[in-house]
């Protein structure tokens, strides 16, 4: 049986993406909050690209099925000049590979005490198509 995954490469950089973070420590901890990955940005401000388990791409393939096509993943990434920054939600999908841009607020640039966590929720697939009730062709009179 082919064990499914996907991949995953994080790019940390500041000033609106135009400079890297090198030295970053990143951490990747699953759906249940356990540890995967523990990584360090290379001079471009980017990690080696980890493999994670995803479920097969077969569950995307039908509307009738309660499993995810995706698994979700947190992303943690810390530097001594940077406020911490927390990704949740992060999907990754059978047999695809993602890039996760993280750009970091140095600490110096708002009053911080050095405990300062910026945390940020991915929202959910489709989460802001509207949703259709009744859907299109079924009319709910009788």
């Amino acid at each position: 049986m082919k064990k499914q995954n996907g991949t995953l490469r994080i790019k940390v950089s500041t000033n609106e993406g135009t400079i890297p973070v090198s030295d970053a420590n990143v951490q990747i901890s699953d759906a249940i909050g356990r540890v995967v990955h523990t990584l360090t940005t290379d001079t471009n401000g980017a990690t080696m690209i980890v493999n994670l388990f995803a479920p097969s791409r077969e569950f995307s393939m039908s509307p009738y099925t309660s499993h995810l096509a995706h698994s979700l993943y947190e992303v943690m990434v810390t530097h001594p000049s940077f406020i911490t920054q927390i990704v949740r939600g992060v999907r990754v999908f059978d047999g695809e590979g993602s890039l996760l841009p993280i750009d970091l607020v140095a600490r110096d640039a708002r009053i911080d005490l050095g405990d300062s966590v910026n945390i940020f929720e991915l929202p959910p697939p489709r989460a802001s198509e509207p949703m259709n009730y009744p859907p299109p062709g079924v009319s709910w009179n009788r």
